[in-house]
């Protein structure tokens, strides 16, 4: 911001792109004037916009989530119709959503159970929330043919 009617700020921009060289836009601007290239700045902005659909960019159930990167482990919250508590699962299934019902195996018996995914998260082997060799997996979706 600036005050002083006689001031002039320099200004540097950089936008980043993952496949293209960056941009960088350099100026000059002062207390009455936007600096000289905004109008090209803003038209890139719009125009990235309109490619990806316009509010998509700006939707947190898009940008919000962590991403899973291909090492980590796909952990799964489940709930049960008689318990209220939750328990992690295991899947290697990534079109397992939350709400949807899975079958999973409980007990020393593994009898298989219809739950319900509460809550999905991705861990890295020396984060998981409970051992690797001692998690059980989730069978398939419920509606699946095994």
């Amino acid at each position: 911001m600036i005050d002083d009617p006689d001031e002039t700020k320099k200004y540097r921009i950089v936008v980043d792109f993952y496949k293209k060289p960056s941009l960088v836009l350099t100026g000059t601007h002062d207390k009455n004037e936007l600096p000289g290239n905004w109008s090209d700045l803003m038209e890139r902005i719009l125009s990235f916009i309109r490619f990806y659909g316009l509010g998509e960019i700006l939707d947190p159930s898009i940008f919000k989530d962590k991403k899973r990167r291909t090492s980590d482990y796909i952990y799964c919250s489940v709930s049960f119709s008689d318990d209220s508590r939750t328990y992690y699962y295991q899947t290697k299934d990534e079109r397992i959503k939350v709400g949807d019902q899975v079958i999973a195996p409980v007990g020393s018996d593994n009898t298989k159970r219809i739950a319900v995914v509460e809550k999905i998260e991705f861990f890295q082997a020396a984060e998981v929330p409970f051992p690797l060799d001692k998690t059980k997996h989730i069978i398939r979706k419920h509606y699946e043919k095994e």
